[in-house]
Order: structure tokens, then sequence, then C-alpha cells
């Protein structure tokens, strides 16, 4: 096994170990108390527009999509790290196939690690006061991933050549 293989799967099984220990935690601790805040506030707005009460419908209902852009955030969060840490899996067990040197496949497989961290860490972060910082992780995130996996498809049409 290759040094790049290594780091592939150590961090395949890490990321899979956190999401799964991530989702435990969100669904005993925050998921219920999450959707229950949701159906109460759109409710709630429901309510106050049939009272007539338009500044007040108005802000259950601006409760309810912040509470709603949280929640999509942490279940995409914990959706991302799982399918990637299986990418990195999959892309582990199959790497020589790529027939990269030592050192560019070392950089590869390091671009992708650090990326598929990096891309779920930064959108559960957009949920916190750092959402500048987040946004700027998911989207570097991202891009690491699309330009590894971009490199990976050429890697593999060249080999296959």
């Amino acid at each position: 096994m290759t040094a790049a293989q290594r780091v592939l799967i150590i961090t395949a099984l890490g990321l899979i170990g956190l999401t799964m220990s991530y989702g435990v935690w969100y669904a005993l601790f925050d998921e219920h108390q999450t959707l229950t805040d949701m159906g109460m506030s759109m409710a709630m707005g429901f309510v106050e527009a049939a009272r007539q009460d338009l500044p007040a419908a108005m802000s259950s209902l601006d409760t309810y999509a912040a509470v709603s852009t949280e929640y999509r955030n942490e279940v995409h969060a914990h959706g991302h790290w799982g399918m990637l840490a299986l990418v990195l899996l999959v892309l582990g067990l199959v790497y020589e196939q790529l027939q990269l040197s030592e050192t560019g496949g070392l950089r590869l497989a390091w671009l992708l690690a650090i990326s598929s961290t990096c891309f779920p860490l930064g959108i559960l972060i957009q949920n916190s006061a750092l959402q500048t910082l987040g946004q700027w992780l998911a989207s570097a995130g991202s891009l690491g991933m699309l330009l590894g996996l971009a490199i990976v498809v050429l890697a593999l049409i060249r080999a296959r050549r």
C-alpha cells in the first residue's frame, strides 16, 4: 500500500467515524429540538397571519427560515462527510490504477483528504457567528474536491491509453 493510499483510507475511516458520531449526537440532542422549533415558528406565523398581525407573522416566518437553514446545513454536513468518506475509501482501494508518481499521487491524496474534511466543516460553521469563514471553507473544500476528482478522471483516461 502506497503512502497516498494510506492517506485516503485513513482519512476515509476517520470521516466515517466522525460522521457516525456526529449523526448519533445530532439525533439524540439537537434534531428533535430543531424540528420542533421549525414547526412552532411556522405554526405561529400562520396563526399571526390569520390574526392579521403581519409584522409578527413575518417575524415568525423569518425565524422558521433561519432554523430551516440551520437544519439543512447540519443534515447536509453529515451526509457529505459520509459520502465523501466513501469516495476516498474507493479511491484508496483503486489508487494504483491512476499510475501517478509517488509525489504527485501523495499531493493529490492530501488535496482530496483536506478538501473532503473542509467542505462539510465549512457548511457546519456557517451556522455560527463565523459564517464568512464557513462559506470560505465550504467553497475552498468543494473547489479542491472538484479539482482533485478532475485530476483522478484525467489520470484514469491517461492510464487506459
